[in-house]
């Protein structure tokens, strides 16, 4: 590579324009080139958190950045937990096996059912754009909103050191800690076998893992798991807090489809929200499943 030499003149005029740059707007300028999509941060003082029913199509998305046979595992998993909570709300009809000397409030298994999964967490997220939190609005677009008082490339290195960059990515966080890579097709099958293998360790940091920006889950799968959640929320009372996920579960489209694009030859990886205080840890597995293909 050609490496050039700028004049004393020159460097000062260079200099001073990007001094200018840098005072135009207020938008942070990080050194990485500036492509798409992007991440706008504006602040609001009279923004509010508006909060509302989970999205079906983000259950969806949490199924399709899944293995496929997570749809089966989740479907036993809720039909294990209904029983159990039937069993628990009818004590004279089934044989509990429990001891008179038992005591202490017994966990609600629905309860349990769905909230604690990272994929339903993160795929909330994913969609959750514009991201609004008291004072702050994060949108995500092709390009900088004109308005906003500062704007990200989604994929490259930013400023993170400038605090209202850091509570942008904060709220947007799961596309603002994805790793996006490009994997040969040579590769491509290892790679996202690999991936979805430390996907489903408890205590692994990914969440969802997409090789494609849109695609179906099996419909045949997601009717037998709509079923089964029509089947507890039937045992829920309306103000269980795993409600919302289970409504959302019951009428979940087959379809989903990402809010940014990928190439053919791209794999997207979202971190879990625990992994956050850990995106070291992220980044090695994502190191070793590269070493596997």
């Amino acid at each position: 590579m050609t490496s050039r030499r700028f004049s004393a003149p020159a460097l000062t005029r260079a200099l001073g324009l990007l001094g200018l740059l840098a005072l135009a707007g207020g938008s942070c300028r990080p050194k990485a080139e500036r492509t798409g999509p992007f991440l706008s941060i504006s602040v609001d003082d009279k923004m509010r958190v508006a909060r509302g029913v989970v999205p079906p199509g983000s259950m969806a998305l949490a199924l399709g950045g899944l293995p496929p046979e997570e749809m089966t595992r989740l479907r036993e998993h809720l039909e294990e937990s209904t029983d159990i909570a039937v069993r628990r709300a009818a004590p004279d009809l089934y044989d509990l096996g429990l001891d008179e000397d038992d005591a202490g409030p017994v966990p609600d298994p629905l309860r349990q059912a769905l909230p604690d999964l990272p994929a339903l967490t993160a795929a909330e997220n994913v969609l959750g754009a514009p991201w609004n939190a008291a004072g702050l609005s994060v949108k995500l677009g092709p390009a900088c909103d004109p308005a906003a008082s500062r704007c990200v490339p989604l994929f490259a290195p930013s400023d993170r050191g400038d605090a209202l960059v850091r509570r942008g990515c904060a709220l947007a966080w799961t596309l603002a800690n994805a790793a996006r890579l490009r994997v040969p097709a040579a590769s491509r099958a290892a790679r996202l076998r690999s991936l979805r293998r430390a996907q489903t360790r408890p205590s692994g940091t990914i969440a969802l893992v997409f090789g494609a920006s849109r695609g179906a889950l099996d419909e045949a799968e997601l009717d037998l798991l709509r079923q089964q959640a029509r089947r507890a929320l039937a045992h829920l009372a309306p103000e269980a807090p795993p409600r919302p996920w289970l409504d959302a579960l019951s009428v979940a489209p087959a379809s989903w489809e990402l809010p940014i694009a990928l190439g053919a030859d791209e794999v997207l990886v979202i971190p879990r929200l625990s992994a956050l205080a850990r995106l070291q840890e992220f980044h090695s597995e994502l190191e070793v499943a590269a070493a596997s293909d």
